[in-house]
């Protein structure tokens, strides 16, 4: 067993010492070895050649047998198909019985959390009291569904997922026995595609013997398995990183060319993003990410090269294009937009779309600004202050500063803002509903936004000192520049940023809400004053 070390060293013991359990929880992924390894210890219990042993010779009549799944005495059973309460009485019936051929008699509960409530409960009590000289071994990939009675009366083994060079080394040994010549980069794809499973990837290198004959070869994996060629992949985050959209349907069109499936290449991409993201934090490729020296250098070049937001933004991108896909969405197109906006964040109309333009306007700023040398994913330094300046007197500009900032500019940003505002107060952000910028003052550092002429409520709420403070922070916030709101009203017929008379609207607006609170209450009023 490839992969199972702690399981294989803790069973060899029992084995040797007389003190096999009489129940054991195999938990683990797909295709980890667990029925596997409970074969194993069939044979190893049952071994005409001196079984018990730590060495079963494979070769006497039990020993084939019980690779064959045909003996009488080791017992294989899905609880899948066989989880009612009728199923587990017939296996309590057949307990009772010894062993015919051999010394033990071992049965094999596969997908154990399929049994019933019901079930469980009916096989508790032979699992806490069994006859002698037998196990049972219960194979899950869902322990949390394992009923804690029957689980604290086993032994627990948790079975690792392999590492693509444990799959790739039981590849090579299995293509060695079988004189099947295997290239290097087509055992790598092989060992990818398995996702840690030892069974798949055999079964993918049965496929691919039954397609081309005794010699795999790369493209027929490629063609089998519908995976992208790493080259691929490669291209694409190149083409993302360079902001090139060309680039990026270029890729995709030699991908649907070369007739792979554009939610497979969505699906292999993600992967190869996350080698990236996890290359980049540790500051070295993990040896579970890759079979060749090559893969790693190549892996560690770009990793280096593509920031980290660019990264988790085309992380972001495909997990929503893949989700759009298993809702119907055309596949290729999903991909295409996905990795469009994630390349080109001036084509994504959303908020987030927003912020990235925002993003890379302040670095193209300070990108233009002289300085020294800055290590990859270092902030800027800041700029120099003024000549005059103390240095520390002028309140911060933020990033890209005040000039950066134009009307345009702010209009733009002010859906983000608000957004903003609405994680701290939401109530606040309601206040600008309908209100917007209309005028941008750089050199004192305000930005006049404008409401409706009806909105004489909603403006005197937002002039409220600690509310312009909460409006002022979420420009900071967004822009990185400390903006003072200032307030105007806006007349239904004058030009975009013209203000009114705020007195004579004011008590225009005042007296109607007097008016629409009678009519709406059947009120009167009282008093005076």
């Amino acid at each position: 067993m490839v992969g199972q070390q702690h399981v294989v060293r803790t069973l060899r013991n029992a084995v040797e010492q007389g003190k096999v359990h009489h129940a054991y929880l195999f938990v683990g992924s797909r295709g980890t070895g667990k029925t596997s390894m409970a074969k194993i210890l069939a044979r190893s219990l049952n071994c005409e050649r001196g079984g018990p042993t730590t060495t079963p010779c494979g070769e006497c009549e039990s020993c084939t047998t019980i690779a064959a799944g045909t003996s009488i005495d080791v017992i294989e059973m899905d609880a899948a198909s066989n989880r009612s309460v009728d199923d587990v009485r017939d296996l309590r019936e057949r307990v009772a019985y010894a062993p015919v051929g051999g010394h033990w008699k071992v049965y094999i509960l596969d997908e154990a959390h399929m049994l019933t409530k019901e079930a469980w409960n009916a096989f508790l009590k032979t699992l806490e009291e069994p006859p002698p000289n037998t196990v049972f071994v219960l194979a899950t990939t869902e322990a949390h569904k394992v009923m804690a009675t029957i689980a604290d009366r086993c032994q627990r083994f948790d079975f690792q997922r392999p590492s693509l060079e444990q799959i790739s080394e039981v590849l090579t040994r299995v293509a060695a026995a079988e004189e099947i010549e295997v290239e290097e980069g087509a055992l790598a794809m092989i060992a990818r595609s398995a996702s840690g499973s030892f069974r798949d990837a055999l079964g993918t290198l049965d496929q691919l013997v039954a397609f081309g004959g005794e010699r795999v070869e790369l493209d027929a994996v490629l063609e089998v398995l519908g995976a992208v060629d790493a080259e691929l992949l490669f291209e694409a985050v190149d083409a993302v990183a360079a902001e090139d959209p060309k680039g990026v349907l270029l890729g995709v069109e030699r991908m649907a060319r070369s007739g792979r499936d554009p939610a497979q290449f969505a699906r292999d991409l993600l992967g190869h993003l996350r080698h990236l993201l996890v290359t980049q934090t540790v500051g070295e490729v993990p040896n579970t990410f890759v079979v060749t020296a090559i893969d790693a250098d190549r892996l560690a070049a770009q990793a280096a090269a593509v920031g980290p937001a660019t990264l988790v933004r085309t992380i972001d991108e495909l997990a929503a294009a893949l989700a759009a896909v298993r809702e119907g969405d055309d596949a290729r197109m999903a991909v295409e937009i996905a990795l469009l906006k994630a390349a080109r964040p001036d084509l994504d109309p959303s908020t987030e779309g927003l912020l990235r333009r925002i993003e890379r306007l302040e670095q193209g700023t300070e990108a233009a600004a002289p300085a020294g040398p800055v290590a990859a994913g270092d902030p800027p330094p800041p700029a120099p202050p003024p000549p005059g300046s103390s240095g520390d007197a002028a309140p911060a500009t933020g990033p890209a500063g005040r000039d950066a900032l134009d009307l345009e500019t702010v209009q733009r940003i002010w859906p983000a803002v608000l957004d903003k505002l609405r994680e701290t107060s939401p109530a606040l952000a309601a206040t600008f509903e309908g209100a917007r910028p209309t005028e941008v003052d750089a050199e004192q550092g305000t930005v006049t936004i404008g409401f409706p002429a009806a909105s004489t409520f909603n403006k005197r709420k937002a002039e409220a000192p600690e509310k312009r403070e909460q409006l002022a922070e979420a420009f900071e916030e967004i822009a990185g520049t400390r903006l003072r709101p200032v307030y105007v009203l806006l007349n239904g017929g004058e030009s975009e940023g013209a203000a009114a008379d705020p007195d004579a609207v004011e008590q225009l607006d005042e007296e109607a809400l007097v008016e629409r609170l009678k009519s709406e209450f059947d009120a009167e009023e009282v008093g005076g004053g």
